[in-house]
């Protein structure tokens, strides 16, 4: 087991360096971060306006987290709040035109040579890729909370869990 612990290390900082790099081009190209593009995507896709509980769900990201981007994105005017009719206590979040053009105008949420690469995958193999990503997500998850480490008392991150249950039901062979 220990023979494959820094190989996997090596890999998953791999990922996150790819991520990262990427998340500053989407940031230079479009002007948003990384989770505010993530955020108009959702809500591009979405039929209907979706309350932020649906959003923070959908993304596996937390209400709290939502809320922010949500406030920055209001007051850029890419999207707006209103009621639900049906219940005024529920609030529902959509595209403003605006938004709208810059969803559709900004950069894919992946590299192009990853999506290709990815999409030349027999459907079952992106179907294990994916859940072997995200069982390693839950995996890694190992606490809600920071975990402090006893010999100097730094703070390790600990990822967020994603189940199946967040992530879109459909499989990824009808994308």
């Amino acid at each position: 087991m220990t023979d494959t612990v820094l190989p996997l290390l090596s890999a998953l900082r791999r990922i996150s360096q790819s991520l990262d790099s990427y998340s500053k081009l989407i940031e230079a190209r479009a002007g948003m971060s990384l989770p505010q593009r993530l955020l108009l995507e959702a809500l591009l896709q979405s039929a209907t306006p979706v309350s932020a509980g649906d959003l923070a769900r959908k993304l596996s990201l937390t209400q709290g987290t939502v809320t922010i981007i949500l406030d920055r994105l209001v007051t850029r005017g890419l999207v707006e709040r209103r009621r639900a009719a049906d219940d005024r206590r529920r609030v529902l979040v959509s595209l403003t035109a605006e938004g709208l053009r810059r969803a559709q105008q900004a950069p894919p949420l992946m590299a192009d040579t990853f999506l290709k690469s990815f999409n030349r995958l027999s459907d079952s193999e992106r179907n294990l890729l994916l859940a072997s990503v995200t069982q390693l997500a839950a995996l890694m998850r190992a606490d809600d909370a920071p975990i402090a480490s006893q010999d100097h008392k730094e703070v390790a991150c600990v990822a967020s869990p994603v189940s199946a249950d967040s992530m879109d039901s459909s499989p990824i062979s009808q994308q």
